[in-house]
């Protein structure tokens, strides 16, 4: 088990390596040319990208995971809003199949979250963006099943981005706190990810290492993925999350798009007010 856990990082490490110096090798235009659209969603990163003042997008997903002692596929749905250019409220419902090793398989809903972010530097203004996010976790999920964590939970984030050279560099980190005593998962968990993203005019090169941690398990993956936007509102993703450590299970894919509706409700409250 453990020499496989080794040849999957040794794998994981050599294909990132292997994109980082393509990226590298390719031409791209001066950065300073032109402004460079990033991606809305990232896989599993949260993305510097916020929604803009009235606009709405909608980003399903569908994850598959190999896990230790479970298989389980999860299909995730995120609707956020931007309430000013700066300040996005979202949130998440995700719904999901769980296949136990040594149990009876369930579905059902998970643990319903709502977080709010605010753009404390905006990416789009300076060379290095920061925003900062607080959200909250319900208990909406069946822990006896394994579909969530029977507690309400808080997490407190942070995203920070800055180019360097042609690549988009982004880092995110998360506390989670549980506010209650229920369930018997740990109390205290922290999330941190790693993001490079390499534009080639409608297409993104991503390279991801995602981390979480809390005092029973580590588990990190290195997820090289593809964003392909063929609009200016629509973009569609996939990736491969590779596990370094046992806890990550054995593999992993995700796939999802985002779809962008902009001026939502701007024109109706011009009607509303020559009406």
């Amino acid at each position: 088990m453990h020499r496989k856990f080794i040849v999957y990082g040794l794998l994981a490490r050599r294909l990132g390596l292997n994109l980082v110096l393509g990226i590298v090798a390719l031409p791209v235009a001066s950065l300073a040319e032109e402004e460079v659209a990033l991606p809305t969603e990232l896989a599993v990163s949260e993305s510097i990208v916020m929604t803009d003042h009235d606009e709405l997008y909608v980003s399903p997903a569908i994850e598959f995971f190999r896990l230790p002692d479970q298989k389980r596929l999860s299909i995730e749905s995120e609707i956020a809003y931007g309430l000013t250019d700066r300040l996005q409220v979202a949130t998440t419902i995700p719904y999901a199949f769980v296949d136990p090793d040594h149990d009876d398989n369930a579905d059902g809903v998970g643990d319903v979250s709502i977080e709010g972010r605010y753009a404390a530097v905006d990416y789009r203004e300076h060379p290095f963006g920061l925003d900062v996010g607080f959200g909250l976790e319900t208990p909406t999920g069946d822990e006896q099943r394994d579909l969530g964590e029977g507690r309400v939970g808080s997490e407190l984030s942070f995203t920070a981005s800055a180019w360097v050279g042609p690549v988009d560099t982004q880092i995110n980190a998360a506390w989670d706190h549980a506010l209650d005593n229920g369930g018997d998962e740990p109390e205290d968990a922290a999330e941190y990810n790693v993001a490079l993203v390499y534009p080639i005019r409608e297409w993104f090169l991503v390279l991801e290492g995602n981390g979480e941690s809390d005092h029973e398990s580590t588990k990190y993956y290195v997820t090289p993925e593809v964003i392909w936007k063929p609009t200016e509102h629509l973009e569609l993703r996939v990736a491969a999350p590779c596990p370094v450590t046992h806890d990550a299970g054995d593999y992993g894919v995700i796939a999802g798009f985002t779809i962008e509706f902009d001026d939502l409700f701007e024109h109706l409250f011009r009607e509303m007010q020559h009406g």
